[in-house]
């Protein structure tokens, strides 16, 4: 095997193959990535055995041949290199040769054949969307994930496709957001669970792209491509919970609050609060909310907004780090809030892009 490459055409997808590769696998060859050169394209496959992320560029093929070599060692190394350079790369006796200028590096490689391919993929829905909306849509609800939890299925985002809407939904347990766009894809009543790790690879490389993408399912996978790369990931075999359930009435008196306002004050109270618990208690009354917080060595801060509610008392608390997540999410100058009473969840949204809801539930402190 020997070719040329541009390392501005290289690096990109280098970038994405070698996001989704584990590069600290007992498994030596799972930290390796599949190079293929044949008529006129150099391709590269990243497999960590539930993401497959591939992908092909132009190369000057002198001579065709494939071979594995370390993933992350590849990228450092093209990384390192001049932007216009043009890359060099030779086998020869299981050994990668690699010269730009006058720099020259030599890397050790796996046979391809021991390279661990997926079985073929077999989709049966199609559609295509603008990538910025799948980007957008995700980015509404990822944070609210749960990690490493023994629930499996919280370790991910469910998309839900109804008659009317693409919903995805998020959640860990103490907290829950539902998004939504309109459904046009002809895909009605399926769920897909999407693994975090997909999840997050998806949103960091569709958000530099502004066309349209493809997207195929099954009941297993699902695959996302755009020009010449594309990611297919398995789908978390697993039943979602009852989301629809979990989503309270609007309160009879609802609550508008200048988010400036509450991120600021949030992250004062944050300062004081509890390490174990990060938590503030929320007193709401009639066109104020008093903020306090306190921790451990019974250090403590106070404090108060300005709101638009004409209600009752209510007294509850809240983890801020799940109430400034939200607030990071929305655009509007306000948020809304529903709250039933001391020990109700509390529903949250921008009343004038509805699309998004988000339910936190109170804690303790």
């Amino acid at each position: 095997m020997k070719f040329t490459v541009k390392r501005e055409q290289l690096f990109p997808l280098l970038t994405r193959v070698n996001s989704i590769v584990e590069n600290k696998s007992t498994q030596k060859i799972r930290t390796h990535v599949l190079l293929n050169a044949n008529d006129g394209n150099l391709s590269l496959v990243g497999f960590d055995n539930d993401i497959k992320m591939s992908g092909s560029i132009e190369a000057t093929i002198e001579q065709s041949g494939s071979t594995t070599v370390s993933s992350v060692k590849l990228y450092e190394i093209v990384r390192s290199l001049t932007a216009s350079a043009d890359i060099a790369m030779e086998l020869n006796d299981n050994t990668l040769h690699i010269s730009c200028g006058k720099s020259k590096f030599h890397l050790a490689t796996i046979d391809a054949e021991e390279f661990p391919l997926p079985d073929a993929y077999v989709f049966d829905k199609q559609f295509s969307l603008p990538a910025h909306d799948i980007v957008g849509l995700f980015g509404l609800v990822k944070f609210s994930m749960a990690s490493n939890d023994v629930r499996h299925y919280l370790n991910g985002l469910l998309l839900h496709f109804t008659q009317t809407d693409l919903m995805a939904v998020s959640t860990d347990g103490h907290r829950l957001s539902v998004a939504d766009i309109p459904n046009t894809f002809g895909i009605d009543e399926q769920k897909a669970i999407i693994p975090r790790k997909a999840v997050a690879e998806v949103s960091s490389w569709l958000s530099t792209i502004d066309s349209n993408i493809e997207v195929n399912l099954s009941e297993s996978h699902i695959q996302f491509t755009t020009g010449t790369i594309e990611m297919t990931s398995t789908l978390i075999n697993a039943e979602y919970p009852a989301y629809e359930t979990v989503i309270p009435e609007l309160a009879e008196k609802l609550i508008v609050i200048p988010k400036e306002d509450l991120k600021q004050a949030l992250g004062r109270a944050k300062i004081l609060s509890s390490e174990y618990g990060v938590g503030a208690s929320l007193s709401f009354e009639p066109w104020k909310l008093n903020l306090s917080a306190k921790n451990m060595e019974n250090e403590s801060v106070e404090d108060s907004i300005d709101i638009n509610y004409d209600g009752d008392n209510i007294k509850t608390a809240f983890n801020i780090n799940y109430l400034q997540d939200i607030l990071n999410v929305i655009d509007n100058d306000s948020v809304t809030l529903s709250l039933q009473d001391s020990h109700s969840s509390c529903l949250i949204y921008d009343a004038e892009k509805e699309n998004a809801k988000y339910i936190v539930m109170p804690m303790n402190i």
